[in-house]
């Protein structure tokens, strides 16, 4: 099976590179509007060739399946041309900035019978995998009540992410999508009746003085939310709270707690993998320089989940072995995070459905202060 690459940026790098690793895929074509940039990746990965042209792309009869890991804002557009050219598709989260961008996107799929995938590698993590296999066994664990997911770093370099019309959004929609999704399916897809949040500015947009102190010089300046807290209440009375930051020095944190009656299960993906470091220098890692005592990530493709969560694409392209995790999820989330920016905009808790809890109802449960 032949796959084409949209965005020669960091994640495509990613997928390019669990494409040229998977024994049942090609890397066919990289397309990127920075033809140098879709030249070096070509060239990085042993791609057949580097496509300037969008609309080539989608004409091409040899390829099956695009991976799409443009800006969060063109994602629907790119995703639509591409199931109407007979393509199938994964995108890189999110699917799209708004429940209607993906619900048009399923049924475009659905319409096409085409596969239609999208980002969500912690899903696909071994750790994660394993944590909701633990939490599956009712009698060790009980009852799972609680589920606390936390995904912080330092925020996107990427120049489009300080653009609301290319990011779609802030914080919350780019690193909450990825939490809110998680902390459902530890729950083995728990039904959400209620969501509350409140989103914050901690960090002055464009303060090159602010900046240069911090030593955060090369990270794009936001006038979105850069950090948010989001909480959902569940049809059987669980909690999720979903605490998401751009704003965290140190290293990216992704961690989940999952508190059961009995019992409860930690998972923290980028440390306790068996690999520890010291350097008085420092290191460039996966993400922010790395300084001291450092846990460094090895096999970060499979940690991370996106080389079994790319394998699963390739093979319901190629095989028609289903989706373990599909796009309906992607749309749960997506009307979740929609939910949340609303709460934050009328400060009270609301419905899934938009209907507020009840009178007076405050985003208190979010964290407010």
């Amino acid at each position: 099976m032949r796959v084409g690459v949209v965005g020669a940026g960091f994640m495509g790098g990613v997928h390019a590179e669990v494409v040229a690793a998977h024994p049942g895929a090609r890397l066919e074509a990289v397309h990127d509007l920075d033809p140098a940039a879709a030249r070096d990746l070509a060239e990085r990965f042993r791609a057949e060739r580097a496509e300037p042209s969008w609309a080539d792309l989608l004409a091409d009869p040899a390829i099956d399946l695009l991976i799409i890991t443009t800006p969060n804002g063109l994602h629907h557009r790119q995703a639509a041309e591409a199931l109407r050219a007979g393509k199938h598709v994964l995108v890189e989260k999110p699917l799209g900035v708004t429940p209607e961008q993906v619900a048009e996107l399923v049924e475009l799929a659905g319409r096409h019978d085409r596969v239609l995938a999208h980002g969500s590698n912690f899903v696909h993590s071994p750790k994660f995998v394993r944590a909701r296999q633990l939490v599956a066994d009712t009698e060790a664990f009980g009852r799972p009540h609680l589920v606390r997911v936390v995904f912080r770093n330092s925020g996107p370099e990427a120049a489009w992410a300080a653009s609301k019309d290319l990011a779609g959004g802030g914080a919350l929609l780019d690193l909450g999508c990825h939490a809110v999704e998680l902390c459902r399916w530890l729950l083995d897809g728990a039904d959400v009746e209620s969501v509350s949040a409140r989103l914050q500015r901690v960090r002055p947009p464009h303060d090159a003085e602010a900046d240069r102190a911090s030593g955060t010089a090369g990270t794009a300046r936001v006038a979105l939310e850069d950090q948010a807290l989001l909480v959902m209440e569940f049809a059987d009375g669980a909690v999720g709270q979903c605490d998401v930051s751009w704003v965290t020095q140190g290293g990216e944190q992704v961690t989940a707690e999952i508190i059961g009656t009995k019992g409860r299960v930690e998972v923290d993906l980028w440390t306790g993998m068996g690999l520890r470091a010291y350097s008085d220098k420092g290191y460039q890692d996966v993400w922010d320089p790395e300084q001291g005592w450092v846990h460094p990530e090895w096999e970060w493709i499979r940690a991370s989940g996106y080389y079994h969560q790319d394998g699963t694409v390739i093979e319901a392209v190629g095989q028609g072995i289903p989706l373990t995790h599909g796009p309906a999820e992607a749309l749960a989330s997506a009307r979740v995070l929609a939910t949340g920016y609303r709460s934050h905009a009328e400060g009270r808790v609301l419905r899934l459905s938009g209907a507020p809890v009840g009178p007076g109802a405050s985003t208190t449960a979010a964290g407010s202060e």
